[in-house]
């Protein structure tokens, strides 16, 4: 989805650098790039609020020392592999075919 909404949202800008003459490879690794730092982002983002939620929820067993409130090295992995790196992967495999039509503006 992230990569559709890119794909959509920079559909001049490539244009742009296509008419320039920007290879695919750079309109891929653009495309990329942009892909893994908004699911790095989005990874980033989303632990932030599910820790204070599992905290309130659990609370109890955490102050007891039932429960583990850090995960530890599965979540890093997780947030920093997980997501990022499939949709910079996806960014880079979708992204980079030369646009349709570069001369008009598409109507939308």
């Amino acid at each position: 989805m992230t990569i559709g909404l890119i794909r959509s949202e920079t559909v001049g800008d490539l244009r742009t650098l296509t008419a320039t003459g920007a290879s695919g490879r750079t309109r891929r690794n653009i495309t990329g790039a942009t892909a893994g730092a908004l699911g790095l982002l989005g990874a980033l983002l989303g632990t932030a609020v599910a820790y204070p939620a599992v905290f309130a929820y659990s609370w109890h067993d955490v102050l007891i020392g039932e429960a583990n409130l850090f995960p530890g090295l599965g979540l890093l992995l997780q947030v920093l592999i997980g997501l990022p790196v499939p949709a910079a992967a996806g960014g880079w495999l979708f992204a980079g075919r030369q646009p349709p039509a570069i001369a008009r503006q598409p109507l939308a």
